[in-house]
């Protein structure tokens, strides 16, 4: 685990304002959708409506998103944790009211890498991984549930994008109250003495 001290570094909040959530956010909800028009289009409309029978009932859709959402958040913790090393009792799991969107966040910076590794693991684990084998085993309960959970992990995707550019010494956690990160910058980095 590497070291970090908060007098080493100048804090910068990269967020989406709550004004522009949808906005910003909309486009990755929508995109894994046109998936499921690439399906239809290589293998019918009479299995994939069946699987619309099958799927989406009440007890699917229950243990679909409990268990989506226990997995999803167990993804990125358990990416965090055995990356960086910080025991468990530094992470929080709780809801993010303005976007009524689970959320698990450490208590204190991680190294840039763990934490974008961490951030995309759901998306590629939960999304791409099933919507790849719907396609090749032909199988409309995993093209749905990859559908699901990759418009879940949308706005996961958003702060990979908006920490894209984040200098590689740079420390990041999760904000607590908005959709982003706030990003820990080394002081020479941005042409200050360190003290």
């Amino acid at each position: 685990m590497e070291e970090f001290e908060y007098a080493d570094y100048v804090s910068e909040e990269v967020i989406v304002p709550d004004e522009k959530l949808g906005k910003y956010n909309m486009p990755f909800i929508v995109f894994p959708f046109l998936f499921l028009f690439i399906y239809i289009i290589n293998n019918g409309t009479v299995g994939f409506m069946a699987g619309i029978d099958e799927f989406f009932t009440a007890q699917n859709l229950f243990l679909v998103f409990t268990a989506g959402f226990l997995a999803h958040e167990m993804l990125h913790f358990l990416a965090w944790q055995a990356l960086t090393g910080i025991p468990i009792q530094e992470f929080r799991i709780g809801i993010r009211w303005n976007s009524f969107t689970p959320v698990i966040g450490c208590q204190r910076p991680m190294t840039l890498n763990p934490f974008r590794f961490g951030l995309i693991l759901p998306f590629v684990v939960l999304g791409v991984v099933p919507m790849i084998l719907a396609f090749y085993w032909v199988n409309t309960w995993l093209l749905f549930a990859g559908t699901i959970f990759m418009a879940w992990a949308s706005a996961d995707i958003l702060i990979f994008i908006l920490i894209w550019k984040a200098n590689k010494k740079s420390f990041v956690e999760m904000h607590r109250t908005k959709l982003g990160s706030i990003v820990f910058n080394p002081r020479e980095s941005i042409g200050e003495i360190v003290s």
